[in-house]
């Protein structure tokens, strides 16, 4: 993935065409790609075909205003998360909670000040640089899903898909901070790789780990994982600050995550779960779809399954869904092991993770080393994960 995102797509809405005229000359930058609507109707089809990154929309307009378009932006899958600065000749401190109730970033009053429109916008793309190039790669990733699937499965063009994928899949991930050390691999005998565990987000303050299980070992599931991981990639640096993360947000995340990859919408059958270890509230949260929580194991050889207390996590869904919060214990280690579309029965896991454990004698990359021996490879891949929260 490239460091450097292509121009920033601005689209501009005023049913005034010299407000429009003003706001594209005041935009007049070389990494801005400007679009323009004089209507609400225009705004919502413009912002569904171009995704533009940021929206300028101005608050009074006829037959559908500002508020009324910005509903509507939110209700689409598709337009849900752009970004809108609200314009208005309005300067009441009732019409600016409004706006900012509705979801906007921001609100600005005419007359337009037009280095204040420039510092406003630069300012919110700026801080959205990476969430937008993590956007942007999803959506390649949603195109050549859907170019597999209208293609078949000999198009030269899909065996470059399969190329591009196969460099930028991971299945062996180290990630080392003072407080945590995390490993996780997965293994097979065949490409491609569609049951794993990746540390979506990373820190000295947070680990964030998605448990994907693939049922298929197809392109269509990889692409699906894929997706799934730059929407978690974008959504927690969205959120940025580690102390709002929480039992709450996650159970929203979680249930956004059901709702925008569905199976029944892919056609690609999958479960998944989150990990999350905050190390700043010092909690641990384990959300998972079909997936069983992870193995806690102690120092002096003990081990149990996480618990502690139960998320309510309000979806039809709810009796399939493993939802916990507790609090982290430190010197301990966090282990997860899969081999197959249903949950591995603790007793097995405990089987395969105790005997290298004790091998090892609690060294983490020979505990590791030695796992990759005892595991061979499978006609499904096989995933373990193992985290040491160090004392």
């Amino acid at each position: 993935m490239g460091t450097m995102v292509e121009k920033f797509k601005i689209l501009a809405v005023d049913d005034n065409p010299i407000n429009l005229k003003l706001l594209s000359s005041a935009l007049i930058n070389s990494d801005y790609e400007i679009y323009t609507a004089s209507s609400g109707q225009q705004a919502l089809e413009l912002a569904n075909s171009v995704l533009p990154d940021l929206i300028l929309l101005d608050v009074m307009m006829p037959d559908m205003d500002g508020y009324e378009v910005c509903k509507k932006l939110q209700e689409n899958k598709n337009t849900q998360y752009i970004p809108v600065i609200f314009l208005s000749a309005r300067n009441e401190a009732v019409d600016k909670a409004k706006g900012l109730a509705l979801g906007a970033v921001d609100y600005l009053t005419k007359p337009f000040n037009p280095l204040e429109i420039n510092a406003r916008v630069r300012t919110h793309l700026t801080s959205r640089r990476a969430v937008i190039r993590l956007m942007r790669e999803n959506q390649k990733l949603q195109n050549e899903l859907e170019k597999i699937k209208a293609e078949g499965t000999n198009s030269e063009k899909e065996k470059k898909t399969i190329d591009y994928l196969r460099k930028i899949d991971g299945y062996i991930f180290h990630v080392k901070e003072e407080q945590y050390e995390l490993f996780s691999m997965a293994k097979n005998d065949r490409q491609p790789i569609t049951r794993t565990a990746i540390p979506v987000s990373h820190s000295p303050k947070m680990l964030v780990l998605l448990h994907y299980n693939g049922f298929n070992k197809d392109y269509q599931t990889l692409i699906v994982k894929q997706l799934v991981q730059k929407f978690l990639e974008g959504y927690l640096l969205s959120i940025g600050d580690v102390g709002e993360i929480n039992a709450t947000v996650l159970t929203q995340l979680f249930l956004t995550l059901l709702e925008k990859f569905s199976p029944d919408f892919y056609q690609v059958p999958f479960t998944f779960g989150l990990s999350v270890l905050n190390f700043e509230k010092q909690k641990i949260y384990f959300l998972g779809l079909h997936q069983r929580e992870p193995l806690v194991i102690f120092k002096n050889g003990k081990s149990t399954p996480l618990s502690g207390k139960k998320i309510d996590v309000n979806s039809e869904l709810r009796n399939f869904i493993t939802a916990i919060e507790t609090d982290m214990e430190h010197d301990t280690w966090i282990a997860w092991y899969q081999n197959d579309s249903k949950p591995v029965e603790i007793e097995r896991l405990r089987t395969v993770l105790m005997d290298a454990l004790e091998k090892s004698e609690f060294n983490l990359q020979q505990f590791v080393l030695l796992l990759d021996q005892q595991i061979k490879p499978a006609e499904q891949d096989v995933c373990f994960s193992v985290i040491e929260i160090k004392p």
